[in-house]
């Protein structure tokens, strides 16, 4: 195996975070799995080691797939959707607190009694991670279900340490209080545990099993289906085993569109890349110089000001805490994954099933609180959402990219394409540049690494700069080498070949 923050190999690559995520699929094209089975896997893998950023009850997946056989692209969408009960006007929204903003607050100008959009019973839709999962190996996949479940359930079975979740429990130990049965999973004894304490997740291992045996389905239509609903209900939510059971992902034609001379497709509406093809239509017709000047990085503020202006429709700026992870992979026979997974917030609901390890993503938190509005939540309603998977096409290679990071996703986006048409950037260094998020034009966030003359220009021409700890978070990125049949991936966090 070959592993780093880019790697070139001749099999398979695999780009995620956590790092084990990217090796544990990439071991499955050494068990002759293509680039759907390691994406699987490693979806799998990154839930139990990431589940503040994605649990198995994670709300989103979405993916775009290009089937290296018939070379069709496809989305994979298997989005949250909301409880058949679910009405538009089902949470009660005050004026926004001053103090302890969170996602209404910053997301919807708002603030919910109870944050009961955000935490607990009615915060949960349907989950689509594992459905999408499932799909993506059951439709495209050579391995047996057994091999794609498998190395996730090694992780749980040979224990874990609370240094993977300690931080995210610190910051959401107020949310996680309040339900015993999560307590009970991150905070036994009432107590934050110490970094190298053990962490045993028999619950989850044990569901894992079942998973693996009777297939991703009984997460759906079987026992496992029947017990999230069942918990949820009584805890006051709206989520029913008819629900649960009714859930399909989507396999369809993706969102395409064009920059350049590059094909760019994405997962459907409304997951979050058809905002990013309309930043792009947008910079094509603009032209832009290069990104060694200030004027560059004015002209692209406006052109995300107008794509969050069409989004949004002026809702207000902000970020919030994110869970979200990417996964991108490449194979020989032509075959390319780029899949976004999420709980939502971090720990997503903070609501975990007794008996199960599951932690529940919180689906409906996606959908605007106030009623009357398109993304208002509804019966059986897809919310709008901020994963941006993408599969670029040029003349010389296929790239598979995404990233991590709530809204800045689909501010980060435009310019990753950007780097890897214009300045043929390879998916990691393109990952590492220099980048930009704004929703209103004020203020402008900018990442760490860019350059202090262009920083001090864009203050001199009025713009108001902050910099953040990360504008969006990790990306990753697999690509085909069409001359040479090479494989590369990379990104910020690691990468994996074979």
């Amino acid at each position: 195996m070959i592993e780093g923050h880019e790697v070139v190999a001749s099999t398979g690559v695999i780009a995620t975070g956590p790092a084990e995520g990217a090796r544990a699929g990439a071991r499955l094209f050494e068990r002759g799995g293509n680039a759907m089975d390691a994406a699987a896997a490693a979806c799998l893998v990154c839930a139990v080691l990431e589940p503040q950023a994605v649990d198995l009850g994670g709300y989103v997946f979405a993916a775009v797939v290009l089937d290296g056989q018939t070379g069709q692209v496809w989305s994979l969408d298997a989005n949250s959707v909301a409880p058949a009960a679910a009405r538009e006007d089902m949470f009660q929204t005050l004026p926004p607190r001053l103090e302890n903003r969170g996602i209404n607050e910053i997301e919807y100008g708002c603030s919910v009694s109870d944050d009961a959009n955000i935490y607990g019973p009615l915060s949960v839709a349907v989950p689509g991670l594992l459905a999408g999962v499932g799909t993506l190996s059951e439709r495209w996949g050579h391995l047996k279900w057994s091999d794609i479940v498998r190395p996730a359930r090694d992780f749980l079975e040979g224990g874990l340490r609370y240094s993977l979740v300690r931080d995210a429990i610190i910051k959401k130990r107020e949310a996680i209080q309040r339900f015993p049965t999560t307590a009970a999973i991150l905070m036994p004894d009432g107590c934050v545990p110490d970094y190298d304490a053990p962490w045993h997740r028999r619950d989850l291992a044990s569901t894992f099993h079942r998973v693996e045996t009777h297939g991703w389905r009984d997460f759906y239509d079987g026992q496992i289906g029947r017990a999230i609903a069942a918990f949820v209900q009584c805890q006051g939510g709206i989520l029913t085993a008819e629900d649960m059971a009714a859930f399909l992902p989507r396999v369809t034609e993706p969102c395409s569109g064009s920059y350049g001379n590059a094909e760019v497709h994405t997962a459907i509406a409304p997951n979050g890349g058809f905002s990013v093809l309309a930043a792009l239509a947008e910079l094509d017709r603009a032209n832009l110089g290069p990104d060694g000047h200030a004027d560059y990085w004015g002209q692209l503020a406006g052109v995300l000001r107008h794509m969050w202006t069409r989004r949004l429709h002026g809702v207000r700026s902000g970020a919030t805490p994110h869970g979200t992870v990417h996964v991108a992979a490449a194979d020989k026979k032509g075959n390319l994954v780029s899949a976004t997974i999420s709980q939502g917030g971090l720990f997503g609901s903070c609501l975990a099933v007794p008996g199960t390890g599951i932690i529940l993503g919180h689906g409906m938190c996606r959908f605007d609180p106030h009623s009357g509005f398109d993304n208002s939540p509804g019966p059986r309603k897809r919310p709008l959402n901020n994963v941006c998977p993408l599969i670029v096409r040029t003349p010389d290679r296929d790239v598979a990219i995404g990233a991590r990071g709530g809204r800045r996703i689909v501010s980060v986006m435009p310019q990753l394409v950007q780097r890897i048409v214009d300045q043929n950037c390879t998916a990691y260094t393109a990952a590492v540049a220099p980048r930009m998020h704004t929703i209103t034009g004020h203020p402008l966030d900018i990442s760490a690494n860019f350059d202090p003359g262009i920083r001090q220009s864009l203050g001199a021409l009025g713009h108001h700069i902050e910099i953040p700890d990360e504008v969006a978070g990790a990306a990753h990125g697999a690509e085909i080498l069409k001359a040479s049949g090479q494989l590369r991936a990379g990104g910020n966090t690691w990468a994996a070949g074979i």
